[in-house]
């Protein structure tokens, strides 16, 4: 009976801890490596393997993180990053569905295996500023 009781007290401390961690206010810019122009669509997403976190990226390539909601900030620890839907729709006089699209960055960016971004969140920096390349033609 102490065993269980010692256990229960053991989850219930994991509980508060867990429910407890501070999610930490994260923002930045995305910009492009060749010119520092902003990416102006798309979002970026913080994956530490278990959630995610995500924001949508501005006309000025800006970006403001949130986990369980919008803009709420993401708890400490070490995030791959990737970017989905930097994309500009082109014209579409046939009304093709889905409509043609041209990517704004190099498709690496969209698979964490892959975007080779990682972040690191630790409270020590709020602001991180991104660089993607441009599509290899």
């Amino acid at each position: 009976m102490k065993r269980v009781f010692q256990n229960y007290v053991l989850f219930l401390i994991l509980i508060v801890v867990v429910g407890c961690s501070k999610n930490l206010p994260i923002s930045g810019t995305v910009t492009f490596s060749d010119d520092g122009s902003p990416l102006s669509a798309g979002a970026v997403i913080f994956d530490d393997g278990v959630k995610q976190a995500r924001a949508a990226i501005k006309p000025d390539g800006s970006f403001v993180m949130g986990f369980e909601k919008e803009n709420n900030g993401v708890p400490a620890g070490n995030y791959n990053v990737t970017i989905s839907g930097a994309v500009k729709l082109l014209p579409n006089p046939d009304n093709i569905y889905p409509p043609p699209n041209e990517n704004l960055i190099d498709e690496k960016y969209a698979n964490p295996t892959t975007s080779e971004l990682t972040i690191k969140v630790d409270g020590s920096n709020s602001k991180f500023n991104i660089k993607v390349d441009r599509p290899k033609k």
